[in-house]
């Protein structure tokens, strides 16, 4: 799990399974088969994505506003699919697109600048705005 920003932080289904309580106060988690996340500790919101082209684009914004909803009332969000290389990335450097109003290269180099990222073919569809 990497921070990305103080309050936004990038991980894969294994860090998502290994949270403990204090660590971040909501995940998004945007795979099929979401790990049994504690609902009762976390704010959990499940977006399944596949990681290729393909994508209900009405969902992309759902997921912008559930990590703005979380940072803007001053808490942190763990944002995972299943490596946190691909579907995350995406669907983060799109936040920080609509939220903050950076171009997706700027975007994708605030976030490569903390963690690897491995854009999957077809995935860029989630950053068409």
């Amino acid at each position: 799990m990497d921070w990305i920003t103080d309050s936004i932080a990038l991980g894969n289904f294994v860090d998502a399974k290994n949270l403990q309580e204090g660590d971040v106060d909501a995940v998004l988690c945007l795979i099929e088969n979401c790990c049994s996340i504690d609902e009762t500790r976390f704010d959990v919101e499940v977006i399944p994505l596949v990681d290729a082209a393909g994508n209900d684009r009405r969902v992309f914004n759902d997921c912008v506003d559930f990590i703005d909803d979380v940072v803007s009332s001053g808490d942190k969000i763990l944002v995972h699919c299943h490596a946190g290389r691909s579907r995350s990335v995406c669907i983060l450097a799109r936040y920080f697109m609509i939220k903050h109003g950076l171009k997706s290269h700027q975007a994708l180099e605030k976030i490569e600048a903390k963690r690897e990222i491995y854009l999957s073919p077809g995935i860029e569809e989630i950053l068409e705005i």
